[in-house]
């Protein structure tokens, strides 16, 4: 057998490679989407509601010594029996893992974003009148978009790390998964398929990096010019 015929997996495969490329891109991006909803939601209703200050930041030391020693992808053994027992399927879990994975970054730094906004400001936009909306377009999300950017960032490389334990697992003798670019690295891992296992992995590599150049820069490029707040 030949080096080429060890390394280059077949066109069938090739095909299925791409089309769960593109379902893992679009996943990724859906949850993303959801995740920066939650997060912004959640965390400027926390401030409005003063419970930042006095729960949240001690919280946040607290949650990341523990996020830093054990993982979200350690919890999807409880996260997926749960949902099970309550109906769930495998596709549910999934989306559940890879919200858990990637909800605190964004959380965490909208909240200092949120924070970091300087009191004249605010002050400004009291006496300016701004309504809701204007409040939201002219100082917030200006404010909080550099923060944001990071968060998502993070977020992004987090749900590509869960998506490999999301979407493949073995449980109670079953293998149990969805379609999608991790589940097919989990799964040629699983079989010692090293030509898919090869492939699965450079796509995933490749779209991170494309990602990184085309997107991540420019929102970097743009927050540190654009949106950079001068104390």
């Amino acid at each position: 057998m030949s080096a080429a015929s060890v390394l280059a997996p077949d066109r069938e495969h090739g095909g299925r490679l791409i089309a769960r490329d593109v379902g893992a891109l679009a996943s990724v991006v859906i949850r993303g989407t959801r995740a920066v909803i939650l997060g912004i939601g959640a965390a400027l209703t926390m401030l409005a509601r003063g419970i930042a200050l006095a729960i949240i930041l001690p919280a946040r030391g607290i949650t990341r010594g523990i996020a830093a020693s054990v993982p979200a992808t350690a919890l999807f053994p409880v996260l997926l029996l749960l949902l099970i027992r309550a109906g769930g399927g495998m596709g549910l879990a999934a989306m559940a893992l890879m919200l858990l994975g990637t909800q605190w970054y964004i959380l965490f730094n909208v909240i200092a974003g949120a924070m970091a906004i300087p009191t004249d400001l605010k002050e400004a936009a009291s006496v300016f009148r701004f309504n809701r909306y204007e409040r939201w377009r002219r100082l917030i999300l200006p404010a909080i978009f550099p923060y944001l950017v990071t968060g998502m960032l993070t977020a992004s490389g987090g749900a590509w790390n869960a998506s490999i334990v999301a979407e493949y697992f073995h449980f109670r003798g079953q293998t149990l998964f969805v379609r999608g670019l991790g589940a097919s690295i989990s799964r040629a891992t699983d079989a010692g398929n090293l030509p898919v296992l090869l492939a699965a992995t450079v796509v995933m590599s490749v779209i991170v990096v494309t990602v990184n150049r085309t997107l991540w820069q420019r929102l970097y490029r743009l927050a540190a010019t654009r949106y950079k707040m001068e104390t």
